[in-house]
């Protein structure tokens, strides 16, 4: 359960052509962490992210996301996006201008920074075939 939510985060956040086995070993810790952070995420809520089904997400995996962003750098602890550094990341593998304006879509702030994190890895997933 862990991996597949690493996975598809990771692979999307890193770039699938970039992701190295040692970034992947950085993410499934990343997802172990926050897991256990997350009061536990269920299988079913993993298989939704995974499947780009984001109607029923609880509290716990927007909390998973939020952590899983902080951990990955594209979050600061305030719960604020770091938009420069997701820049830098997701321009490895894709052109700059398309991250860019995808980055600038998805940049959202709300009062709840579980709910921010969610808001803009739902919107870098759904915003990625534009990157291609």
């Amino acid at each position: 359960m862990k991996s597949c939510v690493c996975v598809i985060l990771a692979a999307f956040l890193f770039g699938a052509n970039a992701l190295t086995e040692e970034q992947l070993k950085k993410a499934n810790e990343f997802a172990t962490t926050c897991q256990e952070s997350s009061d536990g995420v269920t299988k079913e809520a993993v298989a939704n992210l995974r499947s780009g089904d984001f109607s029923g997400v609880d509290k716990n995996s927007k909390c998973f996301v939020k952590c899983f962003l902080e951990k990955a750098g594209f979050m600061d602890s305030q719960g604020n996006l770091v938009n420069d550094y997701a820049i830098e990341r997701l321009s490895l593998d894709r052109e700059r201008s398309k991250v860019e304006a995808l980055v600038k879509q998805c940049s959202v702030k709300t009062n709840d920074p579980c709910e921010t994190a969610f808001k803009a890895f739902e919107c870098y997933y759904n915003g990625k075939a534009s990157l291609l």
